[in-house]
């Protein structure tokens, strides 16, 4: 490092806070949360896996192979990760400072890569040892196969580390090897005999069972090894101008989430179009829905992986929520998670809408009224979600034996309701001021959880929309009153449109 870039790191660090009431405070700060939010849904999670239903779910035929998808789900989305916000991230002036010096990439970059390395390596040992922990407590496994297990989780955390680094360090390839490792993980889950053989197939072999297989460990250590290993030379591969673009758009997006401004923090990671931009989005037909539903689609083509997923997690959500409505499984948690995912699969599919909701309050540039504006711009999203969500909802109803009709209408009802959720965010405008002033109460301030709220609104409506639709058979009132809350909320931001 040169004396210059040495002088500068420095001033920069004694600008930072390092006293120990600084400290103190944070671990106070730490350990308040914990007390409050984990330890109760650590509970909450212990309690759901060792009810009898959860030891059914763990102990059944399945579950090794669904733990090769997570396990490759999760190393394809690591390489993923690393492509819009890797490990090894410092502050923009630091990244710099360090990224333009003489000194090595392990040596500037090592500190934040640990950091967010052992947070991964610990999420992923938890949920193992949690898997293992209740079999064995329910005298399902020995003691032996749960720790061995545990081990299998600390040697794929630690692989997964190293596919995020693999990602920052090389975006393209991690963009076509992840859907690739994926595919190929699915394809194998479906022949046995390729198991001993797959990384995957590896953990699947280390699944609680009556007789440990410690043979299985050892591919698997080996394959921990040589991803270690080669971790310096992926360090090395980090470009200065990569190490700077993924700090600025880290930080601007951070201080965008700190001031409840999630919308905008998400757009600054959207997809930049690359294709078609020679394709025609305004066709010579006088039809105005035909306009608005070619312009909305081609702008959506414009960034296909970003449609393809959004696409793909509204099956998802569809088939979700076609197992929500069985009596047997879970119905308000399944519901739930299907309008999330759902509410998450409508992002690609609105930039029509958010357009529109921009332009709501001013003047009439397209010759069309606002509330026209809007309604034409949720066209295709509208579209899409009555042929995919309720065209998956029905397969998996059908796969299942279950009532097709029943599924239709709770995929129909849902829809809407996220759809005009969408609508509703995309109207929400600006934190409103009056948020910001304190909210006492005898158990203490309550402000920071109503600028929470206000944040989340979008996805706290729709899960309590995808939790009330699981019970639309049975009674269709709780559906109707967050219907009705969520139509109200769009008409009150409407009315209050600025």
């Amino acid at each position: 490092m040169t004396a210059r870039t040495s002088a500068a790191v420095r001033i920069w660090r004694s600008r930072q806070p390092r006293t120990r009431a600084d400290h103190a405070y944070v671990v106070y700060l730490l350990a308040m949360v914990a007390l409050v939010l984990v330890v109760p849904v650590i509970r909450a999670i212990a309690m759901t896996l060792t009810s009898p239903y959860g030891i059914t779910v763990l102990t059944s035929p399945s579950a090794p192979d669904a733990t090769m998808l997570a396990v490759a789900g999760l190393w394809a989305g690591m390489l993923l990760l690393g492509r819009v916000r890797g490990p090894a991230l410092r502050p923009p002036f630091l990244a710099h400072a360090l990224a333009a010096s003489d000194m090595s990439r392990m040596g500037g970059f090592r500190g934040p890569l640990l950091r967010g390395g052992l947070i991964v390596v610990s999420l992923v040992t938890a949920v193992a040892a949690a898997i293992g922990a209740s079999l064995a407590v329910s005298g399902q496994t020995t003691l032996g196969s749960a720790t061995l297990f545990a081990v299998a989780g600390v040697c794929v955390g630690v692989v997964a580390v190293v596919a995020w680094l693999a990602g920052q360090a090389l975006p393209r390839t991690a963009a076509v090897l992840a859907p690739v490792l994926f595919t190929i993980a699915a394809l194998t889950t479906q022949v046995s005999a390729l198991h001993p053989y797959t990384p995957w197939g590896w953990v699947s072999l280390a699944y609680p069972s009556a007789a440990p297989g410690f043979a299985s460990l050892l591919p698997l250590v080996a394959l921990t090894l040589a991803a270690i290993a080669a971790v310096p030379t992926l360090m090395d591969l980090l470009s200065h101008s990569g190490l700077i673009a993924q700090s600025t758009r880290w930080e601007a997006a951070s201080s965008r989430v700190a001031g409840m401004e999630l919308s905008d923090a998400v757009s600054i990671y959207g997809a930049v179009p690359r294709v078609g931009r020679q394709w025609a989005a305004i066709s010579s037909t006088t039809h105005r829905t035909w306009v608005f539903l070619r312009r909305d689609a081609v702008g959506a083509a414009r960034t296909p992986i970003r449609l393809a997923v959004g696409v793909l997690a509204m099956m998802a959500a569809g088939g979700l929520l076609a197992l929500s409505l069985n009596p047997e499984m879970p119905n308000g948690v399944l519901g739930a998670a299907a309008s999330v995912i759902l509410f998450a699969a409508l992002g690609p599919l609105t930039d029509g809408i958010r357009h529109a909701a921009s332009v709501a309050a001013d003047l009439p540039l397209y010759g069309i009224g606002d509330g026209s504006l809007i309604a034409h711009h949720s066209l295709f999203p509208l579209t899409l979600t009555v042929v995919v969500l309720v065209a998956s909802s029905l397969i998996v109803a059908l796969l299942i034996g279950h009532s097709a009709l029943a599924a239709g209408v709770a995929a129909l009802v849902l829809g809407l309701m996220t759809l005009a959720a969408r609508v509703s965010g995309a109207m929400k405008g600006p934190l409103p001021p009056a948020l910001l002033a304190p909210v006492p109460t005898p158990v203490g301030d309550l402000g920071a959880a109503a600028r929470l709220a206000w944040a989340l609104d979008g996805l706290l409506l729709t899960a309590a929309a995808g939790a009330s639709v699981t019970l639309i058979a049975a009674s269709p009132f709780p559906a109707l009153i967050v219907g009705v809350t969520i139509g109200g909320l769009v008409l009150w931001r409407w009315r209050h449109r600025r």
